[in-house]
């Protein structure tokens, strides 16, 4: 008794939303949908009329959700099939400005997107072409687009993606429209290797590195501010993870130019540290070329976030680059606070930042001999080491370091 009074409740507050004066009417399939339970016997048929107002309700989409995954699974062969998904398309498209921007119709459109037919598909895809600045920048809508560059042809996605050409920043600056945009980067780009390396098709591949270059144009010409940017840097991070070449050079290119604005900076360090990660040997060698001379190396890797940049070069570079980066830091010296000269290894060890750089290096510099001059300095200043908290972890690796000697 009580579940149905509170269906009846929630059905009367359905009907007023909509504006009707008829509440439980017979002919009416809310019920059916907006109660305490949904009714396992109802069909996308029992609503029509009331797809799109239902679609806007929690439960409601759900429901809807879940009978267009059953009806597009093979195994359950209803024979009603078509007709739902025909009813639910033309009421959704009929209003579809209401779904897409709405918090639970959205999903109906992403379901269709899913399970339509090829000719649904393409003319929703032609719908979220019209508007897909507008659409993008939305909390609901992006996730509408996101949909379609999963769901629809291969061409038709390029298209999708080249309607952001001189629209480009103001989506990747949108906390909604820049998800958008690196989505769109990670499609293309792997439909471009896919036709370049799977299919051996070199003009398809070009087909899609077209669609994709006016993103990468717009971004270059503001890659120092995009890299700096919470957003933008997400943005030039897919970039170098994600795409082919040509267009992965002239990325790095222009990231690799505006390198010293960006090692320190609170969003471009990630920006530089994927560069390390995904890029050229070249690229190494200029940002090596930077650290070597002048004390640069203990200097930056006593700053918060270019200390990061300087492990990502011990982990990520070859055996040339770590010896040369580890040799710098063996080679150089500082004054403490007294006025003493100090090994920089040792005073790296005791800065707060500093200290992860040498931990690493003890981590993976393999030469032996630098290996052993590494160690052996830091040997040399264990007791001052151990009164130091930000040289814990390198005290431990000694003490690991000594046990293993003692056995050789």
């Amino acid at each position: 008794t009580g579940n149905k009074k509170r269906g009846a409740v929630k059905q009367k507050r359905s009907g007023s939303n909509d504006g009707s004066t008829k509440s439980g009417s017979s002919s009416s399939a809310v019920p059916y949908i907006l109660g305490d339970r949904l009714d396992k016997g109802a069909t996308l048929l029992q609503i029509k009329g009331h797809v799109v107002r239902i679609s806007k309700d929690k439960d409601g989409s759900r429901f809807i959700q879940q009978r267009l995954d059953y009806l597009a699974d093979p195994a359950h062969n209803v024979a009603s099939s078509n007709e739902e998904l025909n009813l639910v398309f033309s009421e959704a498209m009929s209003s579809i400005e209401d779904l897409w921007y709405d918090a639970y119709g959205n999903f109906i459109l992403q379901k269709l997107l899913d399970h339509g037919t090829e000719d649904m598909k393409a003319e929703l895809g032609d719908r979220v072409h019209a508007d897909v600045v507008s659409l993008s920048n939305k909390v609901y809508g992006c996730r509408v687009v996101q949909k379609a560059l999963d769901t629809l042809p291969k061409e038709k996605v390029a298209k999708l993606v080249s309607a952001f050409k001189g629209r480009v920043l103001p989506c990747i600056h949108d906390h909604n429209g820049n998800h958008v945009i690196q989505k769109s980067i990670i499609v293309i780009s792997n439909f471009a290797k896919q036709a370049r390396e799977g299919e051996r098709c070199e003009e398809m591949a070009s087909f899609f590195l077209e669609s994709l270059d006016p993103i990468i144009n717009e971004v270059i010409r503001d890659m120092e501010g995009l890299s700096r940017h919470p957003y933008g840097c997400r943005v030039v991070q897919r970039m170098v993870e994600y795409c082919i070449e040509p267009q992965k050079s002239r990325i790095l290119d222009s990231i690799i130019a505006h390198h010293n604005l960006l090692v320190d900076d609170q969003y471009g360090n990630y920006v530089f540290q994927r560069s390390l990660s995904y890029g050229r040997v070249q690229d190494r060698e200029a940002i090596l070329e930077t650290f070597l001379g002048g004390n640069n190396v203990v200097r930056m890797s006593m700053r918060k976030l270019a200390s990061n940049v300087v492990e990502m070069m011990i982990k990520h570079g070859n055996e040339y680059e770590r010896q040369t980066l580890v040799q710098e830091m063996l080679n150089s010296t500082c004054v403490d606070q007294r006025g003493n000269t100090l090994s920089a290894v040792v005073a790296m060890s005791m800065d707060a930042y500093a200290n992860y750089v040498v931990k690493t290096a003890m981590d993976f510099t393999e030469n032996s001999h630098q290996r052993d001059q590494l160690f052996g300095v830091l040997v040399s200043h264990l007791n001052e080491l151990e009164e130091i908290p930000f040289a814990k972890h390198i005290v431990s690796r000694i003490h690991l370091h000594l046990r293993e000697t003692k056995k050789t």
